[in-house]
């Protein structure tokens, strides 16, 4: 793209209000910056929000680390955002889930939480896409980490317990569409993951016996729009199975080396360095499964990014915060910015934007815990004015 030029001379404008002097210095066992090189403008007007979690709804706050202290948490149990997106409708629209609370729906710089305690509670929520511009996301319970999960597996064991559901935007409500009994699985069985191509569903699925784990893997296909089932209403006859193996699951999961990755987010990145080690999780604009693709640098530890493509935008963020954006249409404009500095122990995760507002999930995280949580709102078209 003849902008790339542009994009390897971005400059680093700094989102917070105050000077971050010390945005390019890192904990010496934190992964460097791909974009440490960039010169920082001086500091401009405020065009960001802090949120955070607070067990039952978001309020705003200063900073991530003046927000009440929380007891720390396995991630699947923690209220967090699992997973957000971009509506791939051409709307404004997009959502984020949040683990163990419900759903935000953003439209613009608008920011709604629905909830719903018969869906959320006692579950892991994860993996949002979406299905006829409608979002989708599963739901299991983690026997690894759930230290009640043997007194508490009576209550997934329903006969209509489910594994997918739908959040309807327009009721702002939540419908479940298949159950675990649907794709016949027992009582003691969870979906540990899947991959879904826009047709074709991808399982793995655990169960423990005598305290070890057995995973067994398949495809299914629904014989009518997914949005139109209901566990209720559907049995094994409505959906096309076939059986698939490890090597088959993991390998439309595992990530791909960065040279077969789309030519929109290597145009994006393509001012980081080929020696910089970095792992992106790639959404496309159609509502898919997630893409994760790997650059080998020259060593050092990998930074995760986030990454995808809208209508509007296509963006990439860090866990540091190193931001990349490219807008689309007439004019047609690169930039690499940094968001706000985090504290130690906590980095930013997924991102969804709604029209010219982007929002990204900021968590406190230790190995496989969680504390505080929240998000961080975003004026792009503020930001990239300084362009």
């Amino acid at each position: 793209m003849n902008s790339i030029t542009a994009l390897k001379k971005a400059l680093l404008i700094s989102v917070s209000c105050i000077a971050l002097a010390g945005c390019s210095k890192k904990e010496n066992d934190t992964p460097p910056s791909p974009a440490e090189d960039l010169v920082e403008l001086k500091p401009v007007q405020k065009n960001h929000v802090w949120y955070y979690f607070n067990g039952s709804d978001f309020a705003q706050t200063d900073l991530p680390q003046h927000t009440p202290e929380v007891m720390e948490r396995p991630w699947t149990e923690s209220t967090r955002i699992a997973s957000a997106a971009s509506a791939p409708t051409g709307e404004r629209k997009a959502y984020a889930l949040v683990n163990r609370l419900g759903m935000l729906s953003f439209n613009g710089n608008e920011v709604k939480l629905h909830t719903d305690a018969s869906i959320f509670s006692g579950v892991t929520a994860d993996s949002l896409v979406f299905s006829e511009g409608k979002p989708v996301f599963y739901l299991y319970r983690s026997s690894f980490f759930n230290t009640d999960f043997e007194n508490s597996v009576s209550a997934a064991v329903q006969p209509s317990r489910p594994f997918l559901v739908e959040f309807d935007s327009a009721a702002n409500l939540f419908f479940p569409l298949v159950s675990y009994a649907n794709l016949k699985l027992d009582d003691d069985q969870q979906i540990a993951g899947y991959f879904w191509d826009g047709k074709t569903w991808a399982c793995s699925a655990k169960k423990t016996v005598d305290r070890r784990v057995e995973f067994s893997y398949f495809y299914w296909e629904p014989n009518a729009p997914i949005t139109s089932l209901s566990p209720a209403l559907s049995s094994s006859a409505n959906f096309t199975f076939k059986s698939s193996t490890e090597e088959e699951y993991r390998t439309l999961n595992m990530p791909r080396l960065f040279n077969s990755a789309p030519e929109d987010l290597k145009d994006l990145v393509s001012s980081i360095p080929s020696e910089f080690s970095f792992s992106v999780v790639w959404k496309n604009s159609e509502g898919t499964s997630p893409v994760q693709y790997f650059q080998q640098g020259s060593g050092g530890v990998p930074l995760n990014a986030n990454a995808s493509s809208s209508e509007k935008y296509v963006a990439a963020v860090f866990a540091d915060g190193t931001t990349y954006i490219q807008t689309r249409g007439e004019e047609e404009k690169n930039a690499a910015f940094r968001l706000p500095l985090l504290p130690a122990g906590y980095v930013y995760g997924d991102f969804a934007i709604s029209g010219d507002t982007m929002y990204v999930a900021w968590e406190q995280s230790s190995f496989y815990k969680t504390g505080r949580t929240g998000f961080l709102q975003v004026q792009l078209a503020a930001v990239l004015s300084q362009f």
